[in-house]
């Protein structure tokens, strides 16, 4: 697939304490993709992150990638924060 960059608005999502936080990525911001492919992540100015993007599930069009505490304390960011995301995919 063709590398691409893309630019939406996001929050930082946690299902509980003791797990990562995540973002959700929309099914228009993968450029058709249906599998994990890498990235660089900028969130807000902060970055660039190296990130896998995830399917939600297998077969779903919804896909996510994990925010480590490190990257969230850098891009100034905690849990229910809204940012924008910059996805860069290598290919």
């Amino acid at each position: 697939m063709e590398p691409f960059r893309t630019t939406f608005s996001a929050r930082i999502l946690r299902k509980q304490d003791d797990l990562p936080r995540y973002v959700v990525v929309k099914p228009e911001h993968v450029n058709g993709r249906t599998r994990s492919f890498s990235a660089q992540v900028m969130l807000n100015e902060a970055g660039p992150f190296e990130r896998n993007i995830h399917p939600w599930r297998k077969g779903s069009d919804v896909f996510f990638f994990n925010v480590t505490e490190p990257q969230c304390r850098k891009a100034g960011l905690d849990t229910n924060d809204q940012c924008v995301v910059t996805l860069s995919s290598k290919a």
